[in-house]
C-alpha cells in the first residue's frame, strides 16, 4: 500500500469520514450548550483536548497535502477530492471556531504544543519549498546577504516554534 493508496482510500470512503468529522462538530456544539466557564474542570478539560487532537490532526494533514499538491505538484484544485483534501480542513476551523466560543483556547492543556506543531509544520514547508525551488548556484550568482538573511529568518522561526513546543 503506497501513501497514494491510502489518500485514494479516503475518497473513495467518504461516509466514513464524512461521519467522523460529523461527530466531532456535533460534540463541539453539544460542548457549547452545556459547557462554560464555570463548570470547565478536570475530566471536561482533557475531553476537549482530545477532541482538538482529534480534528486537528487529520486537518493538518489534509493541510499539508493541499499545500503539496498545488505548490509541488501543481495540481489543480478544483480537480482534487473534497473529502480527502478540504472537509478536513473545513471541519477542523469549524471545530476550532465552536470550542474557541466555548472556552479560551488557552485553558485547554496542550493546545500551546499544537500551536507550536502548526507553526514547525509551515515553517518546514517553507523551506522545503523554498530549498526545491532555489538554484543552489546561489554563491555563485545571488549574493551572500541574501543567503545570510534567509538563514537567520528560518533560524528565529524555528526557535519561537521550539519555544513553543518546549512550554
Amino acid at each position: 500500500m503506497t501513501i497514494q493508496d491510502f489518500i485514494n482510500w479516503f475518497g473513495n470512503n467518504p461516509n466514513l469520514v464524512l461521519s467522523y468529522f460529523i461527530v466531532i462538530i456535533a460534540i463541539s456544539i453539544v460542548g457549547l450548550l452545556f459547557v462554560n466557564q464555570n463548570n470547565f474542570k478536570s475530566p471536561i478539560t482533557y475531553f476537549y483536548a482530545t477532541l482538538i487532537y482529534a480534528v486537528t490532526i487529520p486537518g493538518l494533514l489534509a493541510f499539508v497535502l493541499l499545500l503539496y499538491s498545488f505548490f509541488f505538484l501543481k495540481t489543480n484544485l478544483l480537480q482534487l477530492d473534497m473529502v480527502t483534501y478540504f472537509v478536513p480542513l473545513i471541519a477542523m476551523v469549524a471545530t476550532l471556531v465552536i470550542i474557541n466560543k466555548t472556552i479560551p483556547m488557552s485553558r485547554i492543556p496542550g493546545f500551546d504544543r499544537l500551536s507550536g506543531l502548526f507553526i514547525i509544520v509551515i515553517i518546514t514547508f517553507v523551506i522545503t519549498y523554498v530549498l526545491q525551488r532555489m538554484f543552489f548556484g546561489v554563491f555563485f550568482v545571488g549574493k551572500f546577504q541574501y543567503l545570510i538573511v534567509l538563514f537567520f529568518v528560518l533560524l528565529i522561526g524555528l526557535k519561537i516554534a521550539w519555544s513553543r513546543i518546549v512550554k
